[in-house]
């Protein structure tokens, strides 16, 4: 047995100082994620609103805050269940809430198996299998355990990444109802080619294509005779093209609770929707360069081409240039006059989902005060 000790994370904030506090207070340590609960929760109601009205169902994909906490409120503004990327991910916020879990990702091995068998054995969590060989897997641990698991079929509609062609849904389909401990409980797709799309519009023929081959396959099964099974659907930047009408009965964003210069880049949401930031310090400056204290390891390696690694909220016109792994560098002529040494400052980010994976804990403010510390339980949950 290993003689070394689990390191403590440190934390900017300590857990013994009192809220609320405003984010200029001195003990609030540099680089800080900071969550506007007020815009968070408009985003929150916002899409929910969104999917009652286009009659399908809203089962968020958790990946982009993997809390607790925000969960329960998607499931209070009227989510149906949460959808995750992993089986520790399952495992971890099965824990933490009471919520029906969908695994949007084929588990092969019998580890992440074992990860959900409690949530198996509660009969609340929905598999994805995108090949016979999974399912063979998935029907074997079923059996193990005397339990019956809904399966869900990927299908790739133009990603290129998982699931299955159209063409070879319906023998999987058959294959999956053919096993005794498992059952068919629909079809699933991402259509993440979107991010790729050259404008607006062709973004919406992404998602209006998506939805079409969910559409169609829909109706292929329900003339073999199948009935009562999710058509599951939709990111954050396809969803507001989607519908009942389309075949389509649920859809699964996950961005939009937070947002970043990513989805406001793909025309999925307005400046001010942007509800995180990374609280940084000034900490080297001269005339033509500032460095600030959040590098890589915060801010991730995601760039764009218009906000490079990121852009600060309150000055525009400055991005982040470079980044090692502990320094944010801005250069930009004058800015060491604009930006003092030891000034605090807030980058939006350019991928929010991967800043939250970096992060055990996270600030919840409103108006410019700490109101409350959001625990992040899905945090290097990849297994």
């Amino acid at each position: 047995m290993s003689n070394l000790a689990l390191v403590e994370i440190p934390l900017p904030l300590d857990a013994g100082i009192p809220l609320p506090m405003s984010v200029t207070d001195h003990q609030l340590d540099t680089p800080a994620i900071l969550v506007d609960l007020d815009i968070a929760q408009g985003n929150i109601d916002r899409m929910a609103a969104y999917a009652k009205k286009s009659g399908v169902q809203l089962r968020p994909h958790t990946k982009t805050h993997k809390s607790a906490v925000m969960a329960k409120r998607q499931i209070e503004a009227g989510a149906v269940g949460l959808t995750v990327a992993t089986a520790s991910e399952a495992q971890i916020l099965g824990k933490n809430t009471s919520a029906e879990i969908l695994v949007a990702y084929p588990l092969i091995g019998r580890p992440k198996l074992a990860r959900i068998q409690e949530l198996v054995s509660q009969d609340r969590v929905v598999l994805t299998a995108d090949s016979m060989l999974c399912v063979d897997d998935y029907e074997q641990f079923a059996a193990s355990i005397k339990r019956s698991i809904p399966v869900v079929v990927e299908v790739d509609t133009g990603t290129n990444r998982s699931g299955v062609a159209p063409a070879a849904v319906v023998e999987l389909c058959n294959y999956i109802s053919a096993q005794p401990h498992l059952s068919l409980h629909g079809l699933l797709t991402h259509a993440n080619h979107a991010h790729q799309a050259a404008d607006a519009k062709k973004m919406r023929d992404v998602a209006l294509s998506e939805a079409a081959v969910m559409g169609a396959l829909r109706a292929d099964l329900e003339a073999l005779g199948y009935s009562d099974f999710i058509v599951s659907a939709g990111s954050s930047l396809t969803t507001k093209f989607l519908n009942e009408s389309q075949g389509i009965t649920e859809v699964r964003p996950g961005t939009y609770i937070y947002n970043d210069l990513r989805t406001l880049e793909r025309w999925s949401c307005e400046l001010d929707q942007i509800a995180v930031t990374c609280l940084s310090t000034v900490a080297s400056s001269n005339f033509n360069r500032v460095t600030l204290d959040a590098g890589s390891k915060s801010l991730t390696m995601s760039k764009l081409s218009n906000s490079s690694f990121g852009r600060l909220k309150d000055y525009p016109d400055y991005l982040i240039s470079r980044l090692s792994e502990e320094h944010g560098i801005i250069d930009a002529p004058g800015i060491g006059q604009a930006l003092s040494l030891g000034q605090k400052v807030e980058v939006l980010p350019v991928h929010v989902c991967v800043w939250m994976d970096l992060q055990p804990q996270v600030y919840g403010i409103r108006d410019g005060v700490i109101v409350e510390r959001i625990d992040i339980q899905g945090m290097r949950h990849s297994l």
